[in-house]
């Protein structure tokens, strides 16, 4: 069986219809480079998008979004939406950085990374720390509008939010707001280099861009992005979140030489069907047509490659192993409060009776299926269930991740 998605909301489906009473929802909405970089340098004032690295993952973006996307005119706003507002971030930020270049002076010391698959457990792990007033993590209106205030806050909910309604079942998937943490993925996209942008478009030959180019220039400008963020005032233990930083350990650790990792792990055989499951429902609340066949048979082969990799790599040395704190999904679902408390216990932070409080009170409040069911199965999206066990074998007897029900 292969995937399917969705049915669409009544309203989406309606306003959809508005591009192709036209013709095609590219006569509505221009996704053109030159005019996407007027735009931006007319609505800000400014001209200078800084480094010149970012120019060309960001044709080939635009290149993939228009001969491969086939975005719906829903698509082409929330995409020209996020082009436009990342343009806009470039040359604010560069402008801050030309008349503040102190702020570059400041270090991120020690940041803390939470990496593992998609599914594995990140983001609960990432928001029950972040209760912590200690830690310091982005909320998504930080990285939507960085040289902003609080004020920004309501207007990055409410974009966010937008998500919610354009296909309610995302909802059971994943929380979107502008007041919660989220991933680095909504910083390094303002380098054009980010899982965001393949994960949310049909863009083969961006990912395939983005899978073979160094990501050295994504990383440094997330550490002048943190930089900016921490002159703002606030804690400066800094809290990250990201699955993707698990294809580029080493790269961020060269950026990073202090940063520890919180690694999640979970069963592949449930991460796997439901990380597919939301990559499709992304794209579809883009894309005219989704087929996810490909992933189903790629996302296995890449995670495969990326686990037998990092074990090879903390085994032999090149990646710090001291560095790397092993979390079970089952642990923190199960003992949220235990859990953080050994987390902390291997980072040296202090775990009082106010932050086991904060973490518990957090949990309880946020109880698995609380958003409705996520349903998804791997067969629903075209995998065997033996096959992908045998694959993964090597991987869940080497970090002792339990086996669940496919």
């Amino acid at each position: 069986m292969a995937w399917q998605p969705p049915k669409r909301p009544r309203w989406a489906d309606r306003l959809i219809a508005h591009g192709e009473a036209v013709g095609g929802a590219q006569h509505l909405i221009s996704l053109d480079a030159d005019e996407l970089l007027e735009t931006a340098s007319k609505s800000t004032g400014l001209d200078d998008f800084g480094d010149d690295d970012w120019r060309e993952p960001f044709d080939v973006l635009l290149r993939a979004l228009e001969g491969e996307s086939k975005l719906h005119l829903l698509g082409r706003l929330l995409a020209r939406t996020e082009l436009l507002r990342t343009l806009r971030n470039r040359l604010l930020l560069a402008e801050c950085w030309r008349t503040q270049p102190a702020l570059l002076d400041a270090p991120v010391d020690a940041p803390v990374f939470i990496v593992g698959s998609p599914r594995s457990g990140t983001s609960i792990l990432h928001e029950l720390m972040a209760t912590d007033p200690a830690s310091r993590a982005p909320a998504m209106w930080e990285m939507m509008h960085p040289c902003s205030g609080i004020e920004t806050a309501d207007l990055a909910d409410r974009v966010t939010q937008a998500w919610h309604d354009l296909q309610p079942e995302y909802e059971t998937m994943h929380a979107n707001s502008g007041h919660l943490p989220n991933e680095c993925i909504f910083i390094t996209m303002h380098a054009f280099l980010s899982d965001h942008w393949g994960g949310c478009h049909v863009v083969p030959t961006y990912d395939r861009h983005l899978a073979r180019t160094d990501q050295t220039p994504a990383y440094r400008y997330h550490e002048r992005f943190l930089q900016t963020l921490q002159a703002n005032g606030g804690a400066r233990r800094w809290l990250l979140k990201a699955p993707s930083h698990l294809f580029h350990l080493q790269t961020l650790l060269r950026v990073y030489p202090d940063a520890r990792i919180v690694r999640t792990h979970r069963d592949p055989l449930r991460t796997l069907p439901s990380a597919i499951n939301l990559m499709g429902t992304l794209k579809w609340m883009r894309c005219e047509e989704v087929d996810m066949s490909a992933a189903a048979t790629l996302l296995p082969l890449g995670y495969e490659h990326v686990y037998r990799r990092e074990i090879a790599q903390r085994s032999g040395g090149e990646l710090p192993d001291d560095r790397f704190i092993d979390v079970q999904f089952e642990d923190i679902v199960r003992a949220p409060v235990r859990t953080v408390k050994e987390v902390y216990g291997r980072l040296d932070w202090p775990f009082t009776d106010a932050v086991a409080s904060r973490v518990g009170a957090y949990a309880k409040g946020k109880p698995k299926g609380s958003r409705g069911e996520h349903r998804y199965s791997l067969e629903d999206v075209g995998l065997d269930a033996g096959k992908e066990r045998e694959r993964f074998t090597f991987y869940t007897r080497h970090y002792g991740v339990a086996l669940e029900s496919a």
